[in-house]
């Protein structure tokens, strides 16, 4: 499985410390917050809200460098309800190994 980085922030960050921070304390606040509305709607069996979750979480999979999750998770947004268990269980072992990074940033 691949794993997170902060390369990207870095990157928009031009190294600066004070910006790098910004970024990151971004991070920290809003992904719990998106991967607690993920579950919500799922558990709801609101789709088209789950659909807006994936989406806005597809964002910090990016920012976190995690490619092929990106990829998964754009697979996901786009699937068939008889045909995204699997992707669903990847996907939420994406958003486990995200917040394990993030919380120790």
């Amino acid at each position: 499985m691949e794993k997170p980085n902060i390369e990207y922030i870095l990157k928009l960050s031009r190294n600066d410390k004070v910006i790098k921070q910004n970024f990151i304390n971004i991070l920290k606040f809003e992904l719990p917050i998106e991967i607690d509305a993920y579950y919500v709607s799922l558990h709801l069996k609101k789709w088209s809200q789950t659909m807006g979750c994936i989406h806005k979480l597809k964002n910090k999979i990016a920012i976190l460098g995690l490619e092929n999750s990106y990829h998964l998770a754009d697979e996901y947004e786009k699937s068939e309800p008889n045909s995204r268990k699997d992707l669903q269980i990847e996907f939420e072992k994406t958003l486990t190994l995200m917040q394990h990074y993030v919380n120790c940033l």
